[in-house]
Formats: C-alpha cells, structure tokens, sequence
C-alpha cells in the first residue's frame, strides 16, 4: 500500500480534510496519526477530524469537516445546502446540519444541529450528504428571511435549476417548521405576485412621500411602437417608471418587448426608470432618491 499518495489523493478530494478511521484505512498507526498532530502537520477540527496543513480551512473545508464529524446519517439543511449546490454565493456563518431524532450530538462550534425526519429528502454531492435543490432553497429562505429568501428563490428559478411546483412540494414537506409563513409569502410572489405587490408598495412609497405629478398605468402614443402603457409616469417631466416583479418573471419574449418599447420611449424624449420588487423591498429610500432627482432633473 502506497500510504503517502493515498492519504495525499484523499485529501485533494476532500479539501484537505479527513478523519482518523480514513488515515487508519490508508495504512496510517494510530501512533503515526498523533506524531503528525504533534508535528503540526495536522490540525484537530473535529473529535477525530482532522486539517492538512497543506490546506487553509476555507468554506469547503470547514462543511466537509463538520459533515465528516456528524457522520453518513447527517444531512446539510439550509443556506448552507444551498452553497453547497451553489445557489448562494457566499456560505453561512453557521452551518447546518439534520440528524435522525434518536441522535445524542449537541451543536456546538459554528455547527448547529436539528433533529429531523428526512425520508427521501437526502442526495450525496461531492462526498456530503445534503437536502435536495428544491428543499436547499425553500429551507434557506426559511433561515434567510423575507429579503434574502425572495433573492435566492428568484435566482434558483431564473436559473431553471428548480421549478415553481419543486418549490410547493419542498414547502409542504417542512409546514409547521420556523419560517413556514415567510416561505408561503415567497413562493406566492414567485407565482406572480411579486409584481403587483412592488406596484402597490412603489404607489404608497410615492403617496407617504407626498410625491405628486405622477399618474399609475397612464397610456400615450409613442411614436414608432404604438400606444404604451406607463406604470408610473410623471407626464409633465416626461419621466417613465417601470416597475418590475422578479427576474424569473420576464422571460426573452418579455425582455425583448421591454426593451423595443424603452428604446422607443427614450427616442420619444421620455426618461425610463427600472425598479423591481427587490430594490423596493431593500432600498425604498435609494428607489424614492433615484425617481425625484430623475424628475427634478427633468424639471
């Protein structure tokens, strides 16, 4: 047994991450494994989980670590599931992590543990058991909140990676668990709701401001398209808002019209400006900003 270049192909697999019974099975003593945590050549993660220290301790280390310490019947839930399917661009601060409800392990060091059924609910992804896509995202919109949940949603269906009627079974799935109301909301965005919602909230935003000059779904004739209808227009600037819902929302038929009709707009001396549900939603105050310079300007 070659021992070196199998523990050395085994750490690249697993980001320099491994566990005592893996470097007993590659033909490591016991005695051989305390000389190297002696050495410094490795490091203790986890109760016998241990860190090359030809290897940093990034994102991937640290989940394949605590999935290795939880062992094959834990399961990674949540935002981190979601990384790790590469949903979210950056991991949680705390990971995670399912176990069968006769489990005796208590969360502890950035790791927090759940007990929980999940049959059927489990796929192995580069060597770490974790949730379904579908379930990834519905139970990190749970953990992210309203904001957070709707941009990881909106871009899980943009991508085509999960569908609408995914997101409705995974949510069923886990009714009744913290952030149920909040995923609920989401997925009735998701079917088209989020539109009209930034309508109302874009409406009000301008109203509690005492913003006037402005008219909701105000048509004209433009010339070279035809007869528009403006989402919120302020006639006397010539100063066009056009309120969007979710990305998912606008596919290429959609996004080719919105364009043809904002070209022709621009042509006919309007100013266009785009806001979505998820600009209203984290930045009012930057969207109110942008519509009164555009109009002042326009003034």
């Amino acid at each position: 047994m070659d021992t070196e270049n199998e523990l050395a192909a085994l750490l690249r697999r697993q980001d320099g991450v491994l566990t005592r019974a893996q470097a007993v099975a590659c033909g490591l003593t016991r005695r051989a494994i305390d000389h190297r945590l002696a050495r410094g050549l490795w490091t203790l993660l986890w109760p016998r989980v241990y860190l090359s220290s030809a290897h940093t301790l990034g994102p991937r280390a640290r989940v394949r670590a605590a999935s290795l310490w939880l062992g094959p019947t834990a399961t990674l839930i949540g935002a981190g599931a979601a990384w790790w399917w590469k949903l979210l661009d950056e991991p949680p601060a705390v990971l995670r992590f399912a176990v069968p409800p006769t489990r005796r392990v208590r969360s502890r060091g950035g790791v927090e543990v759940v007990r929980r059924v999940l049959v059927g609910w489990g796929a192995t992804v580069s060597g770490v058991r974790v949730v379904p896509k579908a379930y990834a995202v519905v139970d990190a919109a749970a953990e992210l909140g309203l904001r957070r949940g709707a941009e990881i949603m909106d871009r899980a269906l943009l991508s085509r990676r999960v569908t609408l009627d995914d997101l409705r079974r995974a949510h069923r799935s886990r009714l009744g668990r913290p952030g149920s109301a909040t995923v609920a909301r989401l997925l009735a965005l998701a079917a088209g709701g989020a539109r009209s919602e930034a309508e109302r909230r874009a409406h009000r935003l301008l109203r509690d401001a005492g913003v006037t000059g402005w008219l909701a779904d105000h048509r004209v004739a433009v010339p070279g398209y035809g007869v528009a209808v403006l989402d919120i227009a302020f006639p006397a600037a010539r100063v066009v808002v056009e309120v969007d819902g979710w990305a998912y929302h606008r596919d290429l038929p959609a996004f080719r019209r919105d364009h043809a009709r904002q070209n022709a707009l621009v042509l006919a001396g309007w100013t266009v400006l785009r806001v979505d549900w998820h600009a209203l939603e984290a930045d009012p105050a930057g969207v109110l900003a942008t519509i009164t310079s555009a109009t002042a300007a326009a003034a």
